[in-house]
């Protein structure tokens, strides 16, 4: 009797451990949540009955924002933070961590959280502003661009580990999203100087391919990308005749075959084959923003208006091959910065 109990006790542990091992390997949505304060202020907000001469340019005096979680069918929905003031979370490689960004104008401070909202620690403190960051993919640091309030040279380039290490940068040249990580994720490497003599002048913000071989970047309001090890070497980059209008670049998908960006602020994709664009498609033929991969390259998530005409922001899901486009959420608040891991 003493065994068989032992033995049961073994296989329930072992049973509880995998569904828990499961759900910790989930994909997860990762947003922030803008919700009116429950005050006059905002009310008024919402109702748009603003004071004749009153804006929501300071939107903490109206909003809050917090970092929340859920799953890519819209179940297990998770508020992580309180404060108020958090944005622009994402999620490591691995799950496991979230970084974001709290505060207001010119006070920007990063944290890095557990995925389920513990460990919840201030990495960067109050800052003038953090333009963008980007995870490690050994999910142990972050690569993250800091405005520093000083007459010049304002952007430095910060890397940034989960225990709270920083290693900075003070480079001009390359402040503006060209430092990057290597695909092992095991250090940042700056760009041949050639190639800032060789894309077009003022080309900022590219972004890089998952194997780190290429770059998508918005030129004249056209997509177009590039290899910048090549280029540098060769000296030479032209257009390839067969680009497309582009608003904004958002993303490589996770397999480096495709291009999420948008269009008259509509969700498209390109197709990309050895340094070619070889089609064009019109995803969402629908407004969205804050558009995301999933993990398997099969859908995108982005937030758009409403489906049933409340004022509200809602996360969709499109199937890549299909088109088929689902709402998810269902809110009398907004979302924001989505992101998929």
């Amino acid at each position: 009797m003493y065994y068989k109990c032992v033995i049961s006790v073994l296989i329930s542990f072992l049973i509880l451990s995998g569904v828990a091992f499961a759900e910790d390997d989930v994909d997860k949505l990762v947003f922030s949540i803008r919700e009116p304060l429950h005050n006059e202020d905002g009310f008024r907000a919402t109702t748009r009955k603003l004071e004749k001469g009153r804006s929501t340019k300071k939107w903490w005096e109206f909003y809050q924002y917090n970092i929340g979680t859920m799953n890519p069918d819209g179940t297990d929905y998770r508020q992580l933070t309180d404060d108020g003031l958090s944005r622009q979370p994402r999620l490591s490689p691995d799950r496991e961590w979230i970084a974001y960004i709290s505060g207001v104008d010119e006070s920007k401070s990063l944290y890095i959280m557990l995925v389920d909202g513990s460990e919840n620690k201030q990495v960067i403190k109050k800052e003038y502003a953090i333009h963008d960051f980007w995870w490690s993919p050994l999910s142990n640091a972050v690569l993250v661009v800091v405005e520093i309030d000083r007459p010049k040279d304002r952007l430095e380039n910060w890397v940034v580990s989960v225990d709270g290490k920083i290693q900075r940068w003070r480079t001009q040249l390359w402040a503006q999203g060209w430092l990057h990580w290597d695909a092992k994720g095991e250090k940042v490497k700056e760009p041949n100087r050639k190639l800032s003599e060789v894309l077009p002048t003022g080309t900022k913000w590219p972004e890089w391919s998952p194997d780190r071989n290429w770059i998508a970047f918005k030129t004249e309001g056209f997509l177009a990308i590039a290899e910048p090890d090549v280029v540098s070497i060769g000296r030479t980059w032209f257009l390839q005749q067969n680009e497309v209008p582009c608003d904004h670049i958002e993303e490589w998908s996770p397999d480096g075959k495709r291009i999420l960006f948008y269009t008259s602020g509509e969700i498209c994709v390109a197709d990309v084959e050895q340094g070619k664009f070889t089609g064009y498609v019109n995803l969402s033929l629908y407004q969205g923003r804050d558009a995301a991969w999933s993990p398997d390259a099969t859908q995108i998530a982005f937030i758009g208006a409403d489906s049933d005409r409340r004022r509200t922001s809602e996360i969709f899901i499109i199937d890549v091959d299909t088109g088929k486009m689902q709402q998810i959420t269902s809110t009398t608040y907004d979302y924001f910065d989505l992101h998929w891991r």
